[in-house]
C-alpha cells in the first residue's frame, strides 16, 4: 500500500491520510483514493471504496497508527 500522509516527525505516525493506492479484495483492480474519490474519512474510521464499485473496506485509525512507510522503517 502506497500512503500519502502527514506523519508525525518524530514517531513516524500517520496524523492525516490524504490519498492511498490499494488493491481491492476482490477484483484485484489497483487504485488511488483520495479523499472525496474513493477515500471517506470519519472521526472513527477510513472508508475505501473500488471504483468499479464491486464493494468497500473499512479500517480504523488504529491501522493507521501502526503504518510505518518502507522508508521509515528502516531508519
Amino acid at each position: 500500500m502506497d500512503v500519502n500522509a502527514l506523519q508525525d516527525p518524530c514517531s513516524g505516525r500517520i496524523v492525516h491520510l490524504y490519498a492511498l493506492v490499494a488493491r481491492c479484495l476482490a477484483c484485484k483492480t489497483v487504485f488511488k483514493a483520495e479523499e472525496g474519490a474513493g477515500l471517506v474519512s470519519t472521526s472513527s474510521a477510513r472508508l475505501v471504496r473500488c471504483p468499479s464499485g464491486c464493494g468497500q473496506q473499512a479500517f480504523t485509525g488504529a491501522a493507521l497508527r501502526q503504518w510505518r512507510s518502507a522508508t521509515g522503517a528502516a531508519a
